[in-house]
Parts: structure tokens; sequence; C-alpha cells
């Protein structure tokens, strides 16, 4: 038994304790911000719980590079990842910090712990591409979940690691079901409230940006709402609001259905800024504008849009309502308990409008 050797590695624990009071930029589910120490546990528990899907990795390795990872941030901090592009040094520093923190290891075990960190630091086993994934995906985990400050940018996570979480399907998978949550975060901070007119200059900026690049698209969306406005058909207009701008809107105005039936309506143009879309704005909209035509005891409502994307909430074809000039099956109803009208539907003649 060698006294100095243990003597040395205890050294090196009592150093790397620092660890648990190194703070990140997350919080937990209770509101207290998160420590290194505590990020690093997590993704080992992530490699543990998810050991069956890395067939073929040394789940040792992946654990031991799981708690060295960040190991060199007990002597100078954490930097968040939002504000790491501002310092290119970042590795080298960690990697001069960790030589620091294990000065008083002997050789075999510093080194050992040295090759795993230069291993993960640029992925060059298939172990240390997985645990990148994981490191990644365990950071945005606890965004989802944790009680964060009312500014916290959720949109950055929506980018924030692709390279890493892209390279097996199990990882994108697991991505994508926290994306899914990342959106619905990101939601929390929207308002969705009535149209005001001080927000009508607004709405057709909006609307022009958001369907300038769509391919099927006839480009006067902007001018079907306006003209709906001042014809007194906007049945529903709402705008969703972040941090006091307007990033979305929906509009929803009657049909006339050929064989009589009243109380329905249509549902669009939906809009959101180009650089907002794909985040749950639109589905936020559409729901709340839906909810609004519900309470109004209206019967039901159509729309001309993407069967795949329409039908998650609830909007079916029904080949006995068309609506003349578009393949059937682009053309969907949702009813509130009504039965399903039969015959042709128009919209208002707004929906011509070219100036």
């Amino acid at each position: 038994m060698n006294l100095e050797k243990l003597s040395g590695r205890l050294e090196f624990l009592r150093e790397a304790e620092k660890l648990k009071d190194v703070l990140r930029s997350a919080h937990t589910s209770s509101g207290r911000t998160e420590s290194t120490a505590e990020h690093s546990w997590r993704l080992c528990l992530m490699a543990i719980v998810f050991a069956d899907e890395l067939a073929g990795l040394d789940l040792l390795k992946v654990l031991k590079m799981c708690v060295i990872h960040d190991l060199g941030e007990a002597i100078n901090g954490d930097i968040p990842a939002v504000d790491q592009a501002a310092f290119p040094a970042k590795a080298e520093q960690e990697r001069n910090d960790l030589l620091l923190l294990t000065r008083s290891l002997d050789e075999t075990v510093r080194n050992e712990i040295l090759a795993l960190w230069d291993d993960y630091e640029n992925a060059l086993s298939a172990e240390a591409k997985a645990v990148k994934a994981l490191d990644k995906l365990e950071t945005l985990l606890q965004h989802t979940q944790g009680q964060n400050p009312a500014d916290f940018d959720y949109r950055f996570n929506l980018t924030y690691g692709i390279k890493h979480t892209s390279t097996e399907p199990v990882f994108a998978a697991l991505r994508a079901l926290i994306d899914q949550n990342t959106r619905k975060r990101m939601n929390m901070n929207l308002t969705i409230r009535n149209e005001q007119p001080d927000d009508i200059d607004t709405i057709a900026q909006l609307t022009a940006a958001a369907f300038q690049n769509e391919e099927h698209s006839s480009h006067t969306e902007q001018l079907i709402v306006k003209a709906l406005r001042e014809a007194d058909q906007l049945s529903v207009s709402q705008v969703a609001v972040e941090n006091g701008k307007i990033i979305g809107h929906v509009a929803i105005s009657p049909v006339t259905i050929s064989s009589g039936a009243t109380g329905w309506y249509g549902l669009g143009p939906i809009s959101v800024w180009p650089e907002r879309q794909h985040q749950g704005i639109g589905s936020a909209l559409m729901k709340a504008a839906l909810a609004q035509l519900q309470n109004r005891h209206g019967a039901g409502c159509v729309v001309l849009g993407n069967p795949g994307y329409y039908g998650r909430f609830g909007f079916k074809n029904h080949p006995e309502l068309t609506l003349p000039g578009v393949p059937q099956e682009y053309f969907q109803v949702l009813s509130f308990g009504a039965e399903l009208p039969v015959g042709e539907v128009k919209y208002h003649d707004a929906f011509e409008a070219t100036e």
C-alpha cells in the first residue's frame, strides 16, 4: 500500500469537490441554479438508462467520460453555451485547468483522466461521440424542466448541439422529443389576444412576410385579411404576442355551403414571422382561435392545407364537402358536434382581393 499515492488521490478529490459549487446557466425544477456536478451526475444516469441503445460501446469508458468531461471547470467555472463563441480558447483553458487539478495524482490515474478528456473534447472514439450527444441532450432536458428566468432564451435550444445529436438515430429521436417540450416552454411565454386597432399595420407586414417565399401562396394573404376586416367578416382575429411584440396572427371568417348549412367558418390565413416559424406558434394560435369559435357556438370549421399537419388538430377530409378547384384531400373539416355538412363551400369574396 502506497500512502503517498493514496494521499495524492484524496487531495485530488478535495480539489474536485469545487465542482459542486460551479454554477451553470440552467435551473432545477425548483428554481435553484444547477451545478456542474449535478449535470455530470445526470449525464451518467442518462448513459445507464440508455445503455441498451448504445450497443457495442464500452459503457465503463462512457461513464468515465461523463464524470470527467467538465472536470476542469472546477478551477475557472462554466461558460454558458450561449456565450462560448466569445471564448475561443475555452477548450485550452479547461485542459490547463485539468492539468492543475490533477497535479497531485500519480501518473497512471492522471494520464487516464487526461486521455479520456482529450478523446471527449475531440470526439475521437465512438464513446466520445455518444457522450457528446448525451451531454447536449441532458442540457436541453434540464432547460425544458427547469424553473427558468422569464427572459430565458428557449430558441437557442432548437439549434444547440445539432451536430452531435444527429450522429445516431437514437440521439435524433431523443432530440425530437425534447425539442417538442422546448417549443411548449417557448409558448408559455406567449400571450394570445384579440386584434386591436394599433395592430393592423403590423399584421399586414407580418402576413406578407410569412407567405413571401411560400410556393403555393397567392402572395395576397395580407390583402385578404384587410378585405375581410373592411367587410366586417373577421369573425376571429387574434395575435400572438411575446415580450410586447406581435409574432403571429390568425384569421377565421364565415363560409357559405350550398346545402344551406349555417354556422360554418374557414380557418386562415395563419401567419408567423419567418424566423419564428416551426416553433409551435401557429399551432398555439390555431388552438386559441378554434376555442374562441367554439365558444361562440360555431358549428365547425374548414381549412385548406396539408392534411398531415391539420389532421393533428382533428381536421378530416369529408368527401361530401368540397371546395371547387382544389384537390379533395387538401380540403378538411372539423365539427364542433354538429352534423357534417354536404355540398360546395365558398369563402368570402375577400379571398379574391388583389389590392
